[in-house]
C-alpha cells in the first residue's frame, strides 16, 4: 500500500515534469486512479502509460 512519503515523492515528480504541459490533467488523473486500483491490487492496464511509469517507480518495494 502507498504511504504518504511515496505518494508525495510521486507526485512531486509528476507536478516537475508534466504541469503546464498538455497532458498533464489526463496523467494526474490516471496517477489518482492508478494509486487507487494498486492499493486494491486490481490491474493498471488501460491507464496512460506515463502514469504507470511513474507509480512503478513510486511503489512500495
Amino acid at each position: 500500500m502507498f504511504q504518504r512519503p511515496q505518494i508525495e515523492a510521486l507526485f512531486a515528480e509528476l507536478k516537475s515534469e508534466w504541469q503546464g504541459k498538455r497532458d498533464f490533467e489526463q496523467i494526474h488523473r490516471d496517477v489518482d486512479l492508478g494509486i487507487a486500483y494498486y492499493d486494491a491490487g486490481k490491474s493498471l492496464a488501460g491507464l496512460d502509460d506515463r502514469a504507470v511509469a511513474l507509480i512503478e517507480k513510486h511503489k512500495p518495494e
